[in-house]
């Protein structure tokens, strides 16, 4: 197998977190991204640096790499050339937003057609490192349906593996020192290995680059995101509601740490009785997961130096409210469970709140409350089936929460349309 790794999408887990392994193992880049701005300042500069964050002996130590070693082309004006880099490739991952399923599974489709035109039959793996379940099924669903021939079928299910991988680093926002001496500068923990589920691979796994083999890798994907990223997103919701702009403010308040850390508590209790894992693989892959890692609020351990937004961190929180995604997922297995997951309700219906005039999601989210009233609007976003027993009384317990927040008594609330 070439030492090279195609990496679709160039943004914080792209350039960050894998490319960090890549680098470590040198494998040459190859980048595809949409952003035709950041793909041509990429080019022309030659190199980007790297801010690498560890924790050595409980503090907080940066590093940085110029990485170079790598070309970048644009889905968007440079299809052709996207298609080429993949009609060749053996391993290739895809660290993209849920919105983009669509086209990266068309450009795939794209690619293997031109494979089976020239013959190439190696395996292409694909693994998705995304923060959202069920990735790798749904862009092989819209691959099959735009290929058009049975060849071109049999061909996808032989040689190309869609394969889920788990995310295991984080990328803090650069600051302002950073971006000033590169402003394509990236930071990146230093998480060194990529679990992925090697039974979805067509090919052998890679020996010279640290993509590690793991069991239940969809159920790892719901510990890291639903037990994990929740708190992430409860400290946005939580956050904005009391009117904190930035991400310090929000951590500096002993309500907003209490009531992320209880959405964290009550995620993974639920998914301790319901989700299978191997436990070894959870400690090994997760360890800041669980009972063990829970502490006390202690402001000293604060990043009063992070510039990390709310707005960012609780952008589009239409996706953030979905079924399957970081508050409402684990709530309902938890419902269903026979728990009551009172915080991540608390959470949803603050989520509702989440205002930004410069977010898309936000606007029309808050658009669709002011119209049609916020039953509607939990029963859309939150896709529940109100026929369900479990569902509706998370409903009942989102929609409970959303009323006693608002400062507006029930009756006269404008939003709320009583029955």
């Amino acid at each position: 197998m070439k030492k090279e790794l195609v990496l679709i999408g160039a943004g914080k887990i792209g350039r960050g977190y894998m490319t960090y392994i890549a680098d470590n193992a040198g494998y040459r880049i190859h980048y595809l991204d949409a952003y035709d701005p950041l793909v041509k300042g990429l080019r022309e500069q030659g190199y980007y640096t790297m801010f690498v964050n560890s924790f050595v002996n409980g503090k907080r130590d940066w590093t940085k790499r110029k990485i170079t070693n790598f070309d970048i082309f644009c889905t968007q004006t440079e299809y052709e050339q996207c298609l080429e880099v993949l009609a060749t490739a053996n391993l290739a991952t895809a660290q993209i937003y849920a919105g983009a399923i669509e086209p990266i599974g068309k450009m795939v489709a794209d690619a293997i057609k031109l494979r089976v035109k020239r013959g190439f039959n190696e395996p292409l793996d694909i693994a998705f490192v995304v923060n959202f379940l069920y990735g790798e099924d749904m862009c092989k669903e819209v691959c099959m349906k735009n290929l058009d021939t049975q060849e071109e079928k049999d061909y996808a299910e032989k040689y190309v593996g869609f394969v889920a991988g788990l995310v295991k680093g984080y990328g803090p926002t650069p600051s302002e020192a950073m971006l000033k001496e590169d402003p394509f500068a990236i930071s990146c923990s230093d998480a060194d290995s990529l679990p992925v589920d090697v039974l979805q691979m067509k090919g052998e796994l890679p020996t010279d680059i640290n993509f590690v083999p793991a069991h239940y890798v969809t159920n790892l994907e719901k510990y890291k995101i639903w037990a994990g990223n929740v708190s992430h997103c409860a400290i946005a919701f939580f956050g904005k509601q009391r009117g904190y702009e930035k991400k310090v403010d929000a951590d500096l308040d002993p309500y907003v740490y209490k009531c992320q850390l209880m959405c964290a508590r009550e995620s993974f209790t639920s998914l301790k009785k319901e989700v299978k894992v191997l436990d070894e693989e959870l400690h090994e892959h997760l360890p800041h997961l669980g009972p063990q890692s829970e502490r006390g609020f202690d402001p000293d351990r604060v990043n009063r130096e992070d510039p990390d937004t709310l707005n960012r961190i609780g952008a589009d929180p239409i996706r953030k409210l979905g079924r399957n995604d970081r508050i409402i997922g684990p709530a309902l297995v938890a419902i269903k469970g026979g728990e009551m997951p009172f915080f991540l309700a608390r959470a949803a219906a603050m989520g509702f709140y989440f205002i930004n005039p410069n977010d898309k999601s936000a606007c029309e989210l808050q658009e669709y409350i002011k119209e049609n009233g916020i039953e509607k609007a939990i029963e859309k976003y939150c896709e529940l089936d109100l026929n369900d027993k479990a569902e509706y009384n998370l409903y009942q317990l989102i929609l409970g929460h959303y009323i006693e927040i608002s400062s507006n008594d029930a009756v006269g609330y404008d939003y709320f349309r009583m029955k």
